[in-house]
C-alpha cells in the first residue's frame, strides 16, 4: 500500500517523528512548506499521514491551509494524524484536521498525541521525554500497518469562516525580538514558514505574520532571537537528531 507522510516542524520535533514513522513504511516525509501557492495538492497514496505540532491546543495556520489544498485520488484514503506538544495532549488539533479532511470527503481514522520537549516549557526532562518516543512510534506504526481506527469525530465538520486564523492566545508567543547578536546570516529567513522575516541592512527584521513556530529562535546560530516576554521562551531548543537543513 502506497504511503505519503506530510509534516510541518519548527523545532524539528514533528519532523523527527515523521521521519521515524516513515522508516517503517520506506517513505520519506514531505514538508508542507514545500508546497507553495494555492493550487490543489493531489495525493495518490491510499495511506496518508499528517504530522505536526500543536500550539495552544490547535494545529498551526500553515497546517490548516495545507490540509485545505489536498486532493485525494483514493475515494476513501486511510488518514492518520500524529500531533506533538509539550503536554502530550491537545484540545482542538484532531478536530480541525478532521474538519479540513471533510472538505475533501475524507476523514481522520487514527489520531495520536506525542509528548515532546517544548520551546515554551522547562526542559529538565528532555532525555526521558525523548527516550519514550521510540516505543510510542513503534505502537503508532503498528496501528497504521493494521489500519486501526481510534478517532471519533467531535461536533460538526462544517468549515468555520475563520478556520485558518490564529487564536488571540498566540499573541504572547509571537513577541520575539532580534538582538544585536544578529549577523545577517539569513537562516531564519529561509526557515520561516510564513516568510515573516527579511534581511534589512544585514540584520533580520520580523514582520507581523508570526505563527509562534520558533524556528527562527530555535535555529539561530547566534542565539539572536529572543522573547520580549522572558518567561515565555525557555531558551533555544531544537531536536538533537534534526538539522536546520532537514527543514529547508
Amino acid at each position: 500500500m502506497e504511503t505519503s507522510i506530510f509534516c510541518f516542524s519548527g523545532t524539528g520535533n514533528s519532523y523527527a517523528i515523521a521521519k521515524e514513522i516513515g522508516r517503517h513504511f520506506s517513505v520519506e516525509p514531505e514538508l508542507m512548506t514545500h508546497f507553495k501557492g494555492n493550487d490543489p495538492i493531489e495525493v495518490t497514496a491510499s495511506r496518508v499521514g499528517i504530522v505536526a505540532p500543536v500550539y495552544m491546543n490547535d494545529i498551526p495556520k500553515v497546517v490548516k491551509e495545507f490540509l485545505l489544498k489536498l486532493s485525494f485520488a483514493d475515494a476513501a484514503p486511510y488518514v492518520f494524524a500524529v500531533l506533538t506538544s509539550g503536554s502530550g495532549e491537545n484540545k482542538n488539533g484532531f478536530k480541525n484536521v478532521n474538519i479540513a479532511l471533510a472538505q475533501h470527503n475524507a476523514r481522520l481514522a487514527l489520531a495520536y498525541d506525542i509528548k515532546m520537549p517544548s520551546a515554551f516549557q522547562g526542559r529538565d526532562d528532555v532525555e526521558s521525554v525523548l527516550g519514550a518516543v521510540p516505543e510510542t512510534v513503534a505502537e503508532i506504526s503498528g496501528a497504521i500497518e493494521g489500519r486501526r481506527e481510534n478517532y471519533t469525530p467531535q461536533g460538526t465538520t462544517t468549515l468555520p469562516k475563520d478556520f485558518a486564523k490564529l487564536s488571540f492566545l498566540f499573541k504572547p508567543l509571537t513577541r520575539l525580538t532580534v538582538t544585536e547578536e544578529c549577523n545577517g546570516c539569513g537562516l531564519c529567513c529561509k526557515l520561516c514558514p510564513t516568510n515573516n522575516i527579511e534581511l534589512c541592512d544585514n540584520k533580520a527584521v520580523r514582520g507581523k505574520n508570526c505563527i509562534a513556530c520558533t524556528a527562527c529562535a530555535s535555529w539561530c546560530p547566534q542565539h539572536a532571537i529572543r522573547s520580549r516576554m522572558s518567561r515565555m521562551l525557555k531558551g533555544q531548543y531544537h531536536h538533537p537528531e534534526v538539522s536546520a537543513s532537514d527543514l529547508l
